[in-house]
C-alpha cells in the first residue's frame, strides 16, 4: 500500500503553515502544532525548511507560564514583492508592497499630454515605484494593471477602454507584457478592483458593488468570490438598455437607452441642472453638489436612477447586499442610501440590505494591490521552498 508521496506532503505542511502565520502574524512551534496537528519534531522542521527559504524569519519571543520564552515566527515580507496600478485617462499611480502586504514604495505622474505612449509610461512608472520602494523592476513577483475598460476573463487583453482615449499602444499590450513580463503580469477591470478591496470589508458575503464616479460599473461578488462572467464582461452595467425613471422619454425613445446616459459625472450634472442647480459636469464638481444638502426632488430622482441601476442585478443574482461606491454615490451618503433602500424595499425583489461604501482612498489601486498579494500567495504558498531557487533556499 502506498504512504503517499514525502515531497507532496512536505509542500502540504509548508503552505499550511504559510496560511496560519498570514492570519495569524506571529506563532509559536507549539502553537504551530496546536493548529496543524503537526508532531513537535515535524513542525520544528517546516519552520527550519521555511527559514532556509526566506519564507519566514525569527520575530523576538513570547514569555510562556513557566520555563524560558519560545521563539515567535513571522512570514518574511521580503520573500515576495507586488505592484499594483491604477490607470486613468489622466495619471497613472503604483504602490509596491511586500508579501505581508506593507507598502514600501510608490509613484504618481500624470500623463504629459494626448497620445502618450502607455507602454513606456507605465513601465517607467512601474519601475519607478520599485526603486523608491528599494527593489529593481525585476524583483516584483506579480503586477496587477487596473483599466476603465473591459478585460478578458483570463486578465490578458483590454478589449475596449473608451475611457483610455488619450493614450496611444493600448490597443495592443503584447508589448507592455514583454516589458512587464508575462507571467507576472494581469489586466483588471478597474471596478472589480474596487469589488476586490470591498471585500476585505464584508468577506465570505455575497453583494453588487454598484459604482458611480466619471461612468457607471458593477462588481458582483458571490459567495467571497468576484464574477468576472465568461468573456470578462460581468459587472458591465453602463450599456445596458433601460427606460429612464426619471426624464419619461425626453431623453430616450421607447426603447430606451443605455444606463451609462444615465449615471455618472455628465448626466448627473444634466440632471442637476434640470432642478435649477449650476454645476460644471466635472467629476469634482458634482462631487461637491453631492455633499451639500440637496433639494428633495433632485436626491429622490438620483436615487431613482441608482436604484434602477441595481434592480436587474439584485433579482437576478440575490446577493443580500448592495454596496453603493464610487466617488458620486459615497459623495450622497447617507441620504442616497435610504432613499435608494425606500425605493427598492416594495418592489418584490429578494430582501437585500444597501450600504455605502467606507472604503477611502484610492479604492482600484487598494484593489489592485490586494489581488497581486492574493496572486503571488497563492503562487508561493503552493510551491512551498520546493519553488525557491538554489540561491534562495
Amino acid at each position: 500500500m502506498s504512504t503517499g508521496n514525502p515531497t507532496v506532503f512536505r509542500t502540504l505542511n509548508e503552505r499550511a503553515a504559510l496560511e496560519l502565520l498570514l492570519q495569524h502574524g506571529t506563532l509559536t512551534r507549539a502553537e504551530l502544532e496546536f493548529h496543524t496537528g503537526l508532531s513537535k519534531a515535524s513542525a520544528a522542521e517546516v519552520l527550519r525548511r521555511l527559514e532556509n527559504g526566506r519564507l519566514v524569519r525569527k520575530a523576538g519571543t513570547k514569555p510562556g507560564p513557566a520555563g524560558p520564552a519560545a521563539q515567535m515566527w513571522e512570514l518574511d515580507g521580503s520573500a515576495a514583492w507586488v505592484a499594483g496600478v491604477d490607470l486613468t485617462a489622466r495619471a497613472v499611480e503604483v504602490t509596491v508592497a511586500n508579501l505581508i502586504g506593507e507598502v514600501r514604495g510608490g509613484f504618481r505622474a500624470h500623463a504629459p499630454g494626448e497620445g502618450t505612449d502607455a507602454v513606456e509610461f507605465l513601465t517607467d512608472a512601474v519601475e519607478a515605484a520599485a526603486v523608491d520602494a528599494g527593489i529593481a523592476l525585476d524583483d516584483l513577483d506579480q503586477i496587477v494593471l487596473g483599466v476603465p475598460g473591459i478585460v478578458d476573463a483570463e486578465g490578458e487583453r483590454l478589449r475596449q477602454a473608451v475611457q483610455l482615449s488619450g493614450w496611444s499602444h493600448l490597443d495592443d499590450l503584447g508589448d507592455l507584457r514583454s516589458r512587464l513580463g508575462g507571467e507576472r503580469f494581469r489586466l483588471e477591470n478597474d471596478v472589480n478592483l474596487v469589488a476586490i478591496r470591498e471585500l476585505e470589508e464584508h468577506r465570505g458575503s455575497s453583494f453588487v458593488l454598484l459604482w458611480v464616479g466619471s461612468g457607471v460599473g458593477a462588481g458582483a461578488v458571490l459567495n467571497g468570490a468576484l464574477w468576472r462572467g465568461v468573456t470578462g464582461r460581468g459587472g458591465e452595467v453602463g450599456s445596458v438598455i433601460v427606460p429612464d425613471p426619471v426624464s419619461r422619454g425626453r431623453l430616450y425613445g421607447p426603447d430606451g437607452g443605455p444606463l451609462g446616459a444615465l449615471l455618472g459625472t455628465v448626466p448627473l450634472a444634466e440632471l442637476a441642472r434640470e432642478h435649477g442647480l449650476d454645476v460644471e459636469p466635472t467629476l469634482d464638481a458634482v462631487a461637491r453638489l453631492l455633499r451639500a444638502e440637496l433639494p428633495t426632488g433632485f436626491l429622490d430622482d438620483v436615487a431613482t436612477r441608482v436604484a434602477l441601476g441595481v434592480t436587474a442585478a439584485v433579482g437576478v443574482l440575490d446577493p443580500g447586499r448592495v454596496v453603493l461606491g464610487g466617488p458620486l454615490c459615497i459623495a450622497a451618503g447617507e441620504p442616497l442610501r435610504a432613499c435608494v433602500d425606500e425605493l427598492l424595499a416594495p418592489t418584490g425583489l429578494a430582501p437585500v440590505a444597501v450600504a455605502v461604501s467606507r472604503v477611502s482612498g484610492n479604492a482600484v489601486l487598494e484593489g489592485a494591490v490586494h489581488y497581486a498579494l492574493d496572486l503571488a500567495r497563492d503562487r508561493i504558498f503552493q510551491a512551498g521552498t520546493a519553488g525557491r531557487t538554489p540561491n534562495e533556499s
